[in-house]
């Protein structure tokens, strides 16, 4: 989004900006991290659109980390392979990556939050207990709603393993949290009170949306529908779910009930929210992978579960060349059920070629930016008027 772009231009050398702003007003209600970052790639080449962009490799490369890690906990090398491959190619994390926007940089803190989380060993690693508490720190200043990510699953570890239990349990959890307070408070200390009337505008935003009450079967149900319809598609939601079903059944994951509370508490913290958007939920897609891949993993090596697989990558990947370059032969989306309408209508959709008309493939568009650039930087003034006709009046 060019609002982070342009906050990211306050932290350049040159920036332009009054004298008594101090560092922790530079972002406006946002965290700074992500625009830190942006002002990096600004540095090492030139301001941009383009150069922005840039800052998601390494975000995407720590999603990757984070979700192969947590296969590799809970099922093997091999699902966490597939559960790689799956998140490369959900549609929704291919559009998000060609944007500036806080929530793609959140997916990858919250994996590798949860991958850490889970090397800790209920925080009797005091190097992986340090490491989490830097990655907290990291993803509350990459926007507030980390918190809601990780409290579940932490809670579940202390409560699991009774870590009050033990000295050295108590004294590293103790240490993570200290690090993430002392890490992230620097920016929110000051920035309290004003992310205070931030939260509650930001709600009634929401109600004018017209997004669904908190406390309704729509609210209930509407981040399952954007699953669906706007961040899986079809094919990768039927995977999913049957991989839930089989998963379980088959008892397929090492300490599954860990995965459990993550996605389920983050599903809950984001339902409970007033304002909702398909962007708040892209941390679960990653751990969510992670049951797919399970489940492939359980598929037949013979030739029926090669096929198999075969034809779930070139569905998949057809699917993602959809959505990066558009198929001219195939229908831009196909609607399976029409869905919620709020300010947007959300339907249940087979797959959509893009997302509101805002990303998807390329256009060969000219927005006159030259042209605008060009008038801005005039030394003149050009003032237009509008010069009734008074020889044909009406």
């Amino acid at each position: 989004m060019a609002v982070h772009q342009t906050y990211a231009l306050n932290y350049l050398p040159a920036a332009d900006l009054p004298s008594d702003t101090r560092f922790w007003e530079r972002s406006g209600n946002y965290p700074p991290f992500v625009h830190i970052v942006i002002a990096t790639a600004y540095r090492v080449l030139h301001p941009g659109p383009h150069v922005a962009i840039l800052a998601n490799i390494p975000a995407t490369v720590l999603l990757l980390w984070g979700v192969y890690e947590m296969g590799l906990a809970f099922a093997g090398a091999t699902a966490a392979v597939w559960a790689c491959i799956l998140t490369t190619l959900i549609p929704f994390l291919i559009w998000m990556s060609r944007e500036t926007l806080l929530d793609y940089w959140l997916a990858a803190w919250v994996a590798a939050a949860l991958a850490l989380l889970v090397k800790t060993s209920a925080f009797e690693s005091r190097r992986y207990s340090v490491l989490l508490g830097l990655t907290y720190a990291l993803g509350m200043l990459t926007k507030w709603l980390f918190i809601g990510f990780i409290t579940g699953p932490m809670g579940y570890i202390v409560v699991r393993h009774r870590i009050f239990r033990s000295k050295r349990r108590i004294t590293n959890f103790a240490a993570t949290t200290a690090i993430a307070a002392v890490g992230a408070g620097f920016w929110y200390m000051p920035n309290l009170p004003r992310l205070v009337r931030y939260y509650f505008d930001n709600a009634q935003i929401g109600a004018r949306e017209g997004e669904p009450p908190v406390i309704s079967f729509q609210s209930f149900i509407y981040y399952l529908r954007l699953l669906e319809g706007y961040q899986f598609f079809a094919v990768l939601f039927c995977l999913f779910v049957l991989s839930l079903v089989l998963v379980y059944k088959h008892h397929g994951l090492k300490g599954g009930a860990f995965l459990a509370v993550a996605i389920v508490g983050g599903w809950l913290a984001m339902t409970l929210l007033r304002t909702k958007d398909p962007r708040f939920t892209m941390p679960l897609l990653g751990p969510m992978m992670v049951v797919a891949g399970a489940w492939i993993q359980s598929w037949s090596r013979d030739w029926i579960g090669g096929t198999a697989k075969a034809i779930l990558v070139f569905l998949l990947c057809l699917q993602a060349y959809a959505t990066n370059f558009g198929v001219s032969w195939l229908p831009r989306g196909i609607v399976l059920l029409r869905g919620y309408q709020g300010q947007l209508r959300w339907d249940w959709n087979l797959y959509l070629q893009d997302y509101f008309d805002i990303s998807g493939p390329p256009r060969r568009e000219d927005w006159k930016q030259d042209a605008i650039l060009t008038l801005i930087c005039l030394p003149i003034f050009v003032v237009c008027t509008l010069k009734p006709d008074i020889r044909n009046p009406r």
